[in-house]
């Protein structure tokens, strides 16, 4: 089976926007210092507890679940997919120049 190569990974870490893909979600985020705040999905959240970090581009909730990762991590989340599905709708849909790197068998 055909794989991702580290390059391509780490591309999509580093070059898709988390903010801007939670938000198009339709999670509403606030600006609070260097970060970004919001209601956790993933649980009853009462309190904003869920934060990104636009700098290392990860997400975490402070609250009962204490979920987080990358925007892969986020993408498996939210859609139920697995790392290499999430990867191939990230790299289609945001990187459209990785979209031609070939993949490592």
């Amino acid at each position: 089976m055909a794989r991702f190569s580290d390059e391509v990974v780490n591309r999509i870490k580093n070059e898709v926007s988390l903010v801007r893909l939670v938000e198009n979600w339709g999670l509403p985020l606030k600006k609070h210092g260097k970060d970004y705040i919001g209601h956790c999905p993933f649980h009853d959240d009462k309190t904003p507890s869920f934060v990104i970090s636009p700098e290392s581009n990860l997400w975490h909730c402070l609250g009962a679940c204490g979920e987080g990762g990358s925007v892969i991590d986020w993408v498996m989340k939210t859609q139920g997919v697995s790392f290499r599905h999430a990867l191939e709708l990230l790299r289609n849909d945001h990187l459209p120049l990785a979209a031609d790197t070939p993949v490592k068998n």
